[in-house]
């Protein structure tokens, strides 16, 4: 397993790594712990159509299912991404960590409410292409930790229309407040505004 691999710096000391007591994955965890089985995962909502769309400015739109968040993704995150920050790994809490136990990633939480709002949200009806316009807004009002079930809730902040990109007719940007909560928290873990267009 890959905890075999995986080690925390010794006590407070500086290992000299970028983050300081710096995580060490030699290597990766077998795929079958990493891969998403979308076909297990709930059934999208049914597709609406634009001006269904355009009528739910304002509402929320979609609650997502749980999804447990492993330190097999964790620790692959960190090695992907050049961040190895020790708080991250296993054993973080017994080397000090102030959180107790290991956190999830700020940036994988981002990446995970793109997937989990996308799971809560209804299709758009009509859409040939999809793009990730950025971020308006993005907080992380407590840690998320790692084994911990998260939940979407998605509502409908803006719709308006856009220039189509070549070869589409018709452009639409939306902006989506995800709320990512863990089971039995009392604060979310994740409150981001994610923008996107659509061409049609």
């Amino acid at each position: 397993t890959l905890a075999a691999h995986l080690a925390v710096g010794p006590g407070v000391e500086d290992d000299g790594s970028p983050m300081g007591r710096g995580t060490y994955i030699q290597r990766l965890p077998s795929l079958d712990s990493l891969r998403i089985d979308h076909g297990r995962r709930p059934a999208r909502p049914q597709p609406i159509d634009k001006s269904a769309l355009m009528a739910a400015v304002g509402q929320t739109i979609g609650h997502g299912s749980p999804f447990e968040v492993t330190q097999d993704r964790v620790d692959t995150f960190a090695l992907v991404t050049g961040d190895p920050q020790w708080i991250h790994a296993r054993g973080a809490g017994e080397k000090g960590s102030p959180f107790g136990a290991p956190i999830v990633h700020g940036n994988l939480t981002i990446c995970l409410a793109y997937l989990l709002a996308t799971e809560a949200m209804p299709p758009l009806k009509g859409v040939t292409t999809g793009l990730n316009y950025g971020l308006n807004r993005v907080r992380f009002p407590t840690p998320l930790m790692v084994g911990d079930r998260i939940r979407s809730s998605v509502k409908l902040v803006s719709a308006k229309a856009v220039a189509p990109v070549p070869g589409t007719d018709e452009g639409l940007e939306t902006v989506i407040q995800v709320t990512l909560m863990a089971e039995d928290a009392s604060k979310p873990a994740c409150v981001a505004e994610l923008v996107s267009r659509m061409y049609f």
